[in-house]
């Protein structure tokens, strides 16, 4: 019994040193300390003021990173710091240097080391760029703002390029379709649509009367009755759309042209290479025959002249009717005395109270150039 009892009472000393041991190596712990530089508003040293109030007071390497300059990192010994400094000084001194910009390159990196190479002056330069929302005037008055492009210019050129040329096909095509709008609001066209429509009528009574065969009984059963108004209404639509149809026919000189992507500038843009080449190869080669060999005009050269006297685009000039043009060709008006006549042939018809088709076809044409429109009763 003895024994056993010096051997529990070992035991439970070595357990209570072991606790005390314990107790005295927590005890000795000391507290974390809180870094200065994540808090500016701590003071620092015996100056009273805070690492905030002291990181503001320099300008350090101005718009330029001290740390960039010299090619250094922030956890760089000072040793780094110095052969960094030194082999860019020996490489910028104005002395060894003949670059105009030398002198001042070597002074940038002149300052960097003397910001990095101060412990005080590194320490107050890291906390202005940890706490970059602290100093906003710092790098507002030294920050460089540059534009980095994430896209491609060719791509963004090319979409605004596209953008620009779908607005203006959908202004072509809802210009046209106000311009047909107003025309069907005005009176005179209702009363030639309604004598196109009994043209139309009279012709299909005609040739239906014309035709030979038993005709079927009407169904006088309601069903019947519904089919045939469905099919009377179905005719009537049919007989419009014709009607319409030819009455825009006639009036297609007054009408804007119909939207194209050749009239869109993408089209004009990707296509002026090969017009360039175009205009330059038929320039050189107009000039060579009636100018230099006097050679006569071909019908392509008198349609070209009579379109620029005329001042007609291409589209109307396709519109025109076959004799029409021709008949302007005749004329040769990219004669200046003839194009005058001209002129005053076409006011003395206006001021007449009868004109013939050509002359209203002739009279819409060249109004038409001026930007106004007419519709004849």
């Amino acid at each position: 019994p003895g024994s056993k009892n010096r051997s529990m009472t070992r035991r439970l000393g070595i357990v209570i040193a072991v606790a005390g041991l314990v107790i005295v190596v927590a005890q000795g712990e000391t507290p974390p300390v809180k870094d200065e530089a994540d808090d500016g508003e701590e003071e620092v040293g015996d100056t009273g003021k805070s690492r905030k109030e002291l990181a503001s007071q320099y300008i350090y390497c101005a718009e330029d990173n001290c740390y960039d300059l010299l090619g250094v990192k922030k956890d760089s010994s000072q040793l780094a710091i110095k052969r960094a400094y030194r082999r860019l000084a020996t490489e910028w001194h104005p002395d060894k240097n003949p670059d105009p910009r030398a002198k001042e390159i070597f002074q940038k990196y002149a300052n960097a080391y003397e910001v990095l190479s101060d412990s005080e002056m590194k320490t107050n330069y890291d906390y202005l760029l940890a706490h970059p929302y602290e100093f906003p005037m710092h790098f507002l008055r030294f920050g460089s703002g540059r534009y980095a492009p994430k896209s491609d210019v060719r791509i963004v050129c090319l979409l605004i390029l596209l953008g620009v040329s779908a607005v203006q096909y959908l202004f072509q095509s809802q210009r046209r379709s106000n311009f047909i709008q107003g025309i069907k609001s005005r009176k005179v066209y209702q009363e030639r649509l309604k004598v196109i429509l009994s043209e139309i009528t009279e012709q299909r009574n005609a040739a239906k009367s014309k035709r030979s065969g038993s005709g079927r009984e009407s169904s006088s059963s309601k069903s019947g009755k519904a089919k045939e108004a469905a099919k009377a209404k179905e005719v009537d639509d049919q007989k419009k759309q014709e009607a319409e149809a030819k009455l825009f026919a006639e009036l297609d000189l007054d009408l804007p042209a119909e939207p194209s992507l050749r009239s869109t500038i993408l089209f004009t843009i990707f296509a002026a290479p090969l017009t360039c080449s175009y205009a330059t190869y038929y320039g050189v080669k107009w000039i060579i025959h009636f100018h230099i060999l006097r050679k006569e005009y071909g019908e392509d050269e008198k349609a070209y002249l009579t379109k620029k006297a005329c001042e007609i685009d291409d589209s109307a000039w396709e519109r025109m009717v076959a004799d029409d043009r021709e008949e302007l060709m005749t004329k040769q008006l990219w004669i200046k005395a003839n194009k005058v006549a001209y002129d005053e042939e076409l006011h003395s018809s206006v001021q007449s109270p009868t004109r013939s088709g050509k002359d209203k076809r002739a009279l819409r044409q060249k109004k038409k150039s001026l930007g106004n429109f007419v519709m004849d009763e």
